[in-house]
């Protein structure tokens, strides 16, 4: 079984733990607080771990956490014109929480999302799994059914070298409701308290990306990345065309937007997406999604001044990649739609694959 520890309670009284997961020199580290990542300590080329993803050492930062950190994100992640959403002939309201006069919708609820309650737990016999669930009435966050949803974290060695961490959300429903799930996680190959990501190399799988409004919703647009800075389909460092003059990056400050990832066949089985290294450590992460795209973030809003091991978070001291469904995806008939209703579940999966060079 993994090695679980008491954190505390969260604000209602429930009692939080963290379960740790362990393979092949990588350690994992989850709380059912928001099915959250915690940390994942990985070894350089040197042998060296370091904890590679940003957070907290308190249980009491995950109770603002305006970044997310690590987070499970749902029912609906990103972004939402007016927080509306039409099943059927019916439209139904989540919350308006972001933009102007909060007129839409951010992560489905900033208050009292997925990733600010406490989850069920199953953990497995050994030290290698664990599985958080939680139910949602119909009505809960404005969306309908009565949902069962899963998240399952699972660290094995990896076909291609080195551990793989599989996260796979799963949704079940009694009506036809929207779900689109992601993980939050920052990243930082070179340790979560080295400073700027901006000289860490990525590729990633995505000739085009999704455009934003001025109020950072979709803009309806699916662009070719060719000849602009969104153009990850050769590795180059992150930082390297950021500051370039560009109407969305300034838009976003950086990167934050979704790329559409090459491939996407509607199956389950996990394609290629990202990978990204530290040039210093040689330390490694490829990620894999079944989703149409990811969402490329470049924490440029980050400010956190006493993190994990008392570190100091600035813009851009992380990089977060969540994989998702094209964000507002249900004001676009033509982009793609992810399903849930009864005998036919939300399923996503994301592998997060760690070596070294």
């Amino acid at each position: 079984m993994a090695n679980i520890e008491f954190l505390g309670k969260a604000p209602d009284g429930t009692p939080v733990s963290s379960y740790e997961l362990s393979c092949d020199g990588v350690t994992a580290c989850v709380m059912d607080f928001g099915a959250t990542l915690l940390s994942l300590s990985a070894p350089s080329r040197d042998g060296a771990a370091e904890d590679i993803v940003l957070g907290f050492d308190r249980l009491d930062g995950y109770f603002d956490n305006p970044a997310c950190y690590g987070a499970t994100v749902g029912p609906s992640a990103n972004r939402t014109d007016l927080g509306q959403v039409t099943i059927g002939e019916a439209t139904y309201q989540m919350p308006r929480n972001d933009g102007p006069d909060s007129r839409n919708n951010l992560h489905t609820d900033l208050v009292d999302g997925l990733h600010k309650r406490v989850w069920n737990v199953e953990p497995a016999e050994d030290d290698s799994s664990v599985t958080f669930s939680i139910a949602l009435a119909d009505g809960d966050y404005g969306l309908p059914g009565n949902r069962w949803i899963t998240a399952a974290y699972a660290l094995a060695p990896s076909p291609e070298g080195g551990a793989a961490l599989t996260l796979h959300y799963r949704c079940e429903s009694d009506a036809p409701t929207f779900v689109n799930m992601t993980n939050h996680t920052y990243w930082n190959l070179a340790g979560h308290a080295s400073g700027l990501v901006l000289n860490q190399l990525v590729s990633v799988n995505a000739s085009h990306y999704l455009p934003l409004r001025s109020d950072n919703v979709s803009l309806g647009e699916v662009a070719d990345v060719a000849g602009t800075p969104f153009d990850f389909r050769q590795a180059k460092e992150l930082g390297r065309d950021i500051e370039l003059e560009d109407e969305q990056l300034a838009q976003g400050r950086g990167y934050d937007h979704c790329l559409c990832v090459d491939g996407y066949d509607g199956t389950d089985s996990p394609r290629h997406a990202l990978h990204a290294e530290d040039p210093a450590s040689g330390r490694v992460l490829d990620i894999s999604i079944t989703t149409p795209g990811a969402h490329l973030y470049t924490g440029n809003w980050l400010d956190d001044t006493d993190a994990k091991g008392g570190a100091t978070y600035t813009p851009r001291c992380g990089f977060a990649f969540e994989p998702e469904f094209w964000p507002d995806n249900m004001h676009h008939v033509d982009w793609e739609h992810p399903a849930c209703k009864p005998g036919q579940p939300y399923e996503q999966t994301i592998v997060y694959r760690f070596s070294n060079r």
